[in-house]
């Protein structure tokens, strides 16, 4: 399952931001059900970065979600960016980041 998370920097917040996921790459290729991770730029918008993720299946998205790094990958993405959006699958519509929120607590 292709997962991507469409994030509209703070400009002031480029480089922290960019740190922060570069530092939870290696968790999230670590977790059960994860094939890649990777951070994308936007070359026409340098202010919007992807994150796209390969899962095996959504239940272990969901469980990615709800662990310390999933925490910290929504923390950051709340802090730093003015706006972000989700999309599960390549032909599925971009969502808010509330799907993962939702996610997190199981709501």
């Amino acid at each position: 399952m292709n997962f991507t998370i469409e994030i509209r920097v703070k400009p002031e917040k480029f480089h922290e931001l960019y740190q922060t996921l570069q530092a939870l790459l290696p968790t999230m290729r670590a977790e059960h059900g994860c094939h890649e991770s990777r951070i994308y730029r936007d070359v026409e918008d340098g202010e919007v970065f992807f994150l796209a993720i390969n899962w095996d299946d959504a239940a272990n998205l969901e469980h990615y979600m709800r662990s310390t790094s999933g925490s910290a990958l929504l923390g950051a993405v709340d802090l730093l960016s003015n706006s972000a959006r989700v999309r599960m699958g390549g032909d599925s519509p971009w969502e808010g980041i509330e799907v993962l929120k939702r996610m997190r607590t199981g709501t």
